[in-house]
Order: C-alpha cells, then structure tokens, then sequence
C-alpha cells in the first residue's frame, strides 16, 4: 500500500468534514484509524491491479489500430424524429 504524507492544508481539509460528527462518529473513525495502523502486511486487493499490468502485451495491432477497431466496432443508432 501506498504511503501518503498529507500536508497541513489537507489535514484541514478532513477536519472540516469530520468536526462536526457526534461523539459516536469520531470514536468509530478514531477507533479504524488505530486499527488501521496495527496491520503490519498491506492488503492483498491492493496489488489485483497489477495482474492487470500487460494484459494488452500480445496484441499485434498498434494502439491507433486497436482505436479504430474500437470505433469501428460501435453501433450508432441515431434517428432524428421531427417535432411536427
């Protein structure tokens, strides 16, 4: 997982968001961000994506081939009644 180092201004930004939350609110949120910070192994979702990472690789066409291909591919069905 990513590590974000926010600064003051987005900080500020959060507070305003969450200022307002009753007691209960800020205890549940308060209470995930300490839990949040026990996990010691990033979570295994957050990689799926890079499965994804070439996926395209065994296309022999170029990327404007496969643009048109796209374009090419799609149905258009546009009748302009008239209001009369």
């Amino acid at each position: 997982m990513e590590i974000v180092n926010p600064n003051k201004e987005s900080i500020e930004n959060w507070w305003a968001l969450i200022r307002h939350l009753g007691a209960e609110a800020k205890l549940e949120l308060a209470s995930r961000l300490i839990d949040s910070l026990k996990i010691s192994e990033p979570l295994e979702d957050n990689k799926k994506w890079k499965e994804l990472y070439g996926a395209w690789s065994d296309e022999t066409e170029s990327a404007e081939e496969l643009i048109n291909l796209i374009r090419d591919s799609r149905f258009l069905n546009r009748e302009i009644e008239s209001l009369d």
